[in-house]
């Protein structure tokens, strides 16, 4: 029997994909939770796979699937999402995701995913697969010579260093404004839309 954690705000699509799970018949729905406090507050004992959201603000912030690894080191995280945040792809699988795929897809595909996981160690939804190459190009692209000049290069390594926008005004002899402005510069250039997707393309 296959052990799911359900993490997400959207308590109706919890509610749809553990009574499909379950009448599959080789899935139990250990726990359904909101968001990551909640879960981290009462975790089961054992699980083999959480599926989770991704909010938008999570990447910007901190790692959300530290912790999970942590606690849960053998269990499979997939991180399950709005189309809108399908950039993230690549950022997430970078964090240590080990699986992306879009709430748009069918509970099917979802099913075949989680099979995917827990036999092949990772997934990738169809649906998602064009927003990962995507994160790779820019990746190719910001390892060009000739892509950023060096005050964005300037800005980048200042960014990575986990810098503030005032801090790096004064280091650049911008504005706070200038320093946005650059900042969007970049992310033109390298066809990204996040400071997340931005320090995992300069660290990997």
């Amino acid at each position: 029997m296959i052990k799911i954690s359900l993490i997400d705000e959207d308590s109706i699509l919890m509610e749809r994909i553990a009574d499909f799970l379950m009448i599959e018949g080789n899935h139990i729905v250990i726990s359904k939770n909101a968001d990551f406090a909640q879960f981290l507050k009462n975790p089961p004992v054992s699980v083999d796979v959480i599926i989770t959201n991704l909010l938008p603000d999570y990447l910007e912030k901190f790692n959300p699937f530290k912790s999970l690894k942590k606690e849960f080191p053998a269990a499979k995280i997939l991180v399950l999402t709005h189309h809108e945040y399908a950039n993230k792809t690549y950022e997430a699988l970078k964090l240590g995701a080990d699986g992306f795929c879009l709430k748009s897809d069918s509970l099917e595909d979802l099913e075949s995913g989680i099979t995917s996981l827990l036999t092949l160690g990772n997934y990738v939804s169809n649906a998602a697969v064009p927003f990962m190459i995507n994160s790779f190009r820019s990746k190719e692209k910001f390892e060009g010579n000739d892509i950023l000049t060096e005050k964005e290069k300037q800005i980048v390594k200042a960014i990575c260093q986990g810098h503030s926008y005032k801090m790096i005004a004064n280091e650049t002899s911008l504005s706070i404004d200038g320093v946005r402005y650059y900042l969007q510069r970049i992310y033109r250039k390298l066809e990204i839309n996040s400071k997340g997707e931005l320090i995992s393309i300069v660290l990997s």
